[in-house]
């Protein structure tokens, strides 16, 4: 019951649909499928764009939304640390959408050979092609290119490592770079992650995300298939052949239990129970 009231709770916030003035986009840019070939075939690339600040001089601050698709993302235009930046330096922000997610997609289908072009150092291109030839015809008139016109880059997580990264590859283009929180020190099963969550989070919270994990496990690791299925069953995913594929898909799910739950019987910020805890560490 938990399992099917939580998959919906995903579900539903996944469907959510936002809402943004149609003028702020989406708008699709050419983008070349592989930048380090001589086929210049090219994608329509997503992007969200707000120039209601705008003066000469002003910045522009770019935003990749990293590893999702970019459509909740898209309201930083308008409400969000970036937007506020802008208006108080009379600048642009942009909300551009990784490559192969949500409408910015290179290929037809997810095969090997279509995510060849899924890399980091294609998203890097991505984005200093953004930077260089992206126009704003809304304004009237061409910004000046970079570097008299200071691009700014944002990001967080992964979309952080990328904003580190374009400075440091791309000094000529971008001219500072905001990344929070960004691991730009790659690691294999970064289960570390959540060591201060696991050490000085509410007890009861802690016990309650270990155990469900631990029952979990104890079915995927076991060779009774009859358990699996039914496991998968309860949160409607039995096309996910594979164990590890469904326990990655309800990674989300404990998140959210660990959040409802705790919320509902401590008075400790929700800061703590966004938190999955592996028993990878026992």
């Amino acid at each position: 019951m938990y399992g099917r009231r939580l998959n919906r709770l995903a579900v539903d916030t996944a469907e959510a649909k936002v809402s943004l003035p149609e003028k702020y986009g989406p708008f699709y840019f050419d983008q070349p499928i592989d930048h380090f070939s001589l086929n210049e075939t090219t994608f329509k690339h997503r992007y969200w764009a707000n120039t209601d600040w705008y003066q000469p001089g002003g910045p522009v601050i770019l935003y990749n939304a990293g590893e999702t698709p970019a459509d909740d993302r898209s309201l930083y235009v308008t409400n969000s640390t970036m937007a506020e930046l802008a208006r108080s330096l009379n600048g642009i922000v942009v909300v551009m959408e990784h490559r192969f997610y949500g409408e910015s997609l290179p290929a037809p289908d997810f095969s090997a050979e279509s995510l060849a072009t899924l890399t980091t150092a294609q998203a890097l291109e991505d984005m200093a092609s953004f930077i260089k030839f992206l126009k704003f015809p809304e304004l009237g008139a061409e910004i000046p290119p970079a570097p008299e016109t200071k691009y700014i880059v944002y990001g967080g997580s992964y979309s952080g490592n990328l904003a580190a990264w374009m400075r440091q590859k791309y000094p000529h283009l971008v001219f500072a770079a905001v990344p929070s929180s960004a691991p730009v020190q790659m690691s294999y099963n970064f289960y570390q992650y959540f060591d201060p969550i696991r050490k000085y989070g509410p007890k009861h919270c802690i016990n309650a995300i270990r155990a469900t994990v631990l029952y979990a496990d104890h079915i995927l690791f076991s060779p009774v298939d009859q358990a699996k299925k039914r496991l998968k069953e309860s949160f409607g995913m039995t096309e996910r052949t594979h164990d590890d594929d469904f326990a990655e898909g309800r990674h989300y799910d404990i998140k959210i239990y660990s959040c409802i739950w705790c919320i509902n019987t401590s008075a400790l910020p929700p800061l703590f129970f966004f938190v999955l805890v592996s028993n990878q560490q026992h």
